[in-house]
């Protein structure tokens, strides 16, 4: 019998190899710099489904039942990889170095000034001018007893948005496979003294992607106090008791019916009433018969009520995003940290690892 090439052998063997079980990748495109990029499906053992694409490590969609079983998608996106890279909405991606503002676009660490790339209105925010949410990230898929996902890698060269030290990012992306239940795992290294904020801008809505109104939706969130800010939301320093407030959700309270005490509309920081570093549950958000359970090991989360969308997008599901039709719950540690020293530290050196997790569990306890 004729034998094949061993290089032939090898391609054979790759094509004909089994997916890893619940998980499925797909070409979704090419960027307009010619890189590839896959969408990956994973799929568990109770039929919730959790997709996302290498390009700015993207969470695409999330299929949630409700309590009678029936599932729908609460994740918003963009129909086509064109459109991720148009959007300045940074749908469902990575945020880094630094999630949210940095006052002035410059901190001061061991004594070391650092200069960043500010904006028009003379900050540095989420990564601009050359974000994270941009990049086409690489991936490995996994399986193991307990779950399934992939694990995605970035290398940030020293420089990098003008932050000091290379640093190397993995950010995993795990699906339980007996529960409706995905987290989102981070870790970073840095070859000199920086400061690192991760987060993910996904915005959801509970009674589906296409709803675009969050009347429905009760929010319990186990935050104390909340950080003042000033007209440009740099924060004053001060961390201000929530009570009598429309940031009090330390019971279950509607965000949409507050809207109109919150000028402009949600995008807040919200100071966690947990041990800080400890991960442990810290809201419970329902809507349309679907429970939302989110647990961190960060000490903050911005509630955000896409306050810019204005119906000039159109989503997945063929229907135009419009303001306030749905929220980011973006788990993270508080803006402008790096220049209050009374702030948690965000500060990251050689030879630490910085750890983070954050996970949305569905359905009941």
């Amino acid at each position: 019998m004729r034998r094949l090439p061993a290089a032939l052998l090898a391609v054979v063997a790759v094509i004909t190899a089994p997916a890893l079980a619940g998980i499925r990748a797909e070409a979704y495109g090419v960027t307009a710099a010619g890189q590839p990029v896959e969408k990956v499906v994973l799929e568990n053992e109770r039929g919730m489904r959790l997709a996302y694409i290498d390009y700015g490590a993207t969470l695409v969609a999330a299929e949630v039942a409700d309590h009678h079983g029936k599932r729908t998608n609460i994740i918003l996106s963009l129909p086509d990889l064109a459109a991720f890279e148009r959007t300045r909405g940074r749908y469902g991606a990575v945020i880094g170095r630094y999630a949210g503002r940095i006052a002035n676009a410059r901190y001061t660490l061991d004594g070391k000034t650092v200069q960043l790339v500010p904006n028009g209105k003379g900050m540095a925010i989420h990564g601009d001018p050359q974000p994270y949410d941009k990049r086409v990230w690489r991936r490995q898929d996994f399986a193991d007893k307990e779950s399934i996902g992939s694990i995605y890698r970035l290398h940030s060269p020293d420089g990098d948005q003008n932050f000091p030290g290379a640093m190397d990012i993995t950010v995993t992306y795990r699906l339980l496979r007996k529960r409706d239940e995905f987290r989102i795992e981070y870790q970073a290294t840095t070859t000199a003294p920086t400061v690192l904020n991760l987060t993910n801008h996904v915005y959801l809505n509970l009674a589906g992607a296409a709803a675009n109104t969050l009347a429905d939706h009760r929010f319990q969130i186990y935050a104390n106090r909340y950080l003042e800010t000033n007209a440009v939301r740099i924060p004053t320093g001060a961390l201000l008791d929530v009570a009598g407030t429309p940031f009090d959700f330390r019971h279950a309270a509607s965000a949409s019916a507050r809207l109109p005490s919150v000028p402009g509309g949600y995008d807040h920081t919200l100071v966690l009433a947990k041990p800080l570093g400890a991960f442990a549950r810290v809201a419970t958000i329902t809507a349309a018969a679907r429970r939302l359970v989110v647990s961190t090991s960060e000490p903050s989360v911005q509630l955000y009520t896409v306050n810019g969308f204005d119906g000039t997008e159109t989503g997945s599901e063929g229907v135009s995003y419009q303001r306030h039709g749905a929220f980011a719950f973006e788990t993270q540690h508080l803006p402008d940290s790096p220049n209050h020293a009374s702030f948690p530290t965000t500060a990251l050196y050689p030879g630490q690892v910085f750890r983070s997790q954050t996970s949305f569990r569905f359905g009941d306890d």
